[in-house]
């Protein structure tokens, strides 16, 4: 029996280990564009790999559970067209005594793809977010971009040129304070850092009042420069008007429930919101388990002739369960839809793959 054990977890774990690794290198080259873009601040080569490294706990929460399914789906499709399932089969081990290794360690898997959702994302996310506004802050030109890791509210941004971060062009800046309700507009032919000074030259600023104030004289204000000089960290400081505030995503689940406490008392029913992300989380983590176990299912085979009926449903299942996961994100206000999008996949995996299981003790094809 060990032996067996052994032959199959290291078969099972050698598979997921490397859909693991192309999964992440494959997710890391989509989100290249976010990294790109945090380049472009002028952060070092050092910060720059902090970074994307930070991306791969974005990744294995989903990357887990699929690389569980290809894995056991790919060693019992072996071993049903090698034969050595049906020898197995007739040495007079069951279906639980020679699966049990695969169940445990998926099972271990979901632990483990539960605590990297609840704790190591949420985490890395907030650091990812805290080296994106330290970097913007030494280098505030980057705020002026379009495609910016920094979401500046209630400003709008065009430029013409922006070379390496640190010079740009024909600017135009409007923003909106709401504390004050006044709009202001700053049009620049160019703008340049230098010495952690922020040079400016052929520069208009706009500002308005509310006209409605009784006390207010002139509602509109134009000032022209010709040259103007600030410290580069001013312009960060709008930051701080507009910053950034943990979300439910960025939490871990310790924090979440003491978010949840805070804000609607001790003792007080879980927001919609708390419910909706532990149930993304709980789905995450026992995905690695529900799917292991549909690529069991899927890849015994017990036919003579070779058939691709096992990879469609295994296909299907998993594509089922994207859907149902992306569309309990879009409703996420409503924490009964959400939750049981995110949670129905699962018992429907279960029972189709017990219904297998069965048809295949039976021996129906």
């Amino acid at each position: 029996m060990p032996i067996l054990w052994s032959y199959l977890l290291r078969n099972y774990l050698k598979v997921f280990s490397l859909c693991v690794t192309g999964f992440i290198s494959v997710l890391l080259v989509t989100r290249f564009q976010t990294v790109a873009r945090f380049a472009a601040t002028g952060a070092s080569k050092l910060v720059v790999l902090k970074f994307v490294l930070l991306q791969i706990p974005f990744i294995l929460p989903l990357a887990i559970p699929i690389s569980c399914l290809i894995a056991a789906f790919l060693l019992f499709q072996k071993m049903s067209r090698s034969k050595e399932l049906t020898a197995i089969r007739m040495s007079g081990l069951g279906f639980i005594p020679m699966t049990f290794p695969l169940l445990i360690t998926a099972v271990l898997f979901a632990l483990l793809n539960f605590t990297v959702v609840s704790e190591l994302t949420p985490k890395c996310r907030a650091l990812s977010k805290m080296l994106a506004y330290e970097m913007t802050a030494a280098n505030p030109l980057c705020l002026l971009q379009k495609d910016t890791l920094i979401k500046l509210k209630n400003t709008y941004v065009d430029m013409q040129v922006l070379k390496s971060g640190k010079y740009a062009e024909d600017v135009f800046f409007i923003t909106r304070t709401l504390s004050n309700q006044r709009i202001g507009v700053m049009l620049a032919k160019k703008l340049s850092l230098n010495d952690q000074k922020l040079i400016g030259s052929n520069v208009t600023f706009i500002s308005s009042a509310d006209s409605k104030q009784s006390d207010g004289f002139d509602h509109l204000v134009i000032e022209n420069q010709a040259e103007m000089q600030t410290e580069a960290d001013e312009l960060s400081q709008y930051l701080h008007s507009s910053g950034w505030s943990l979300s439910f995503e960025n939490l871990n689940l310790r924090m979440l429930l003491a978010k949840n406490e805070l804000e609607n008392g001790v003792g007080a029913p879980l927001d919609i919101h708390v419910i909706s992300e532990i149930s993304r989380r709980l789905s995450l983590g026992i995905g690695a388990f529900t799917f292991t176990l549909l690529g069991i299912a899927c890849g015994m085979e017990i036919s003579r002739q070779l058939k691709l009926k096992g990879i469609l449903w295994a296909s299907s299942f998993l594509v089922i369960y994207l859907v149902c996961f992306v569309i309990a994100k879009s409703v996420r206000h409503n924490h009964l839809q959400s939750t049981l999008f995110y949670l129905a996949p699962h018992p429907l995996i279960l029972i189709f793959c017990l219904y297998n299981f069965k048809r295949i003790a039976r021996g129906a094809e």
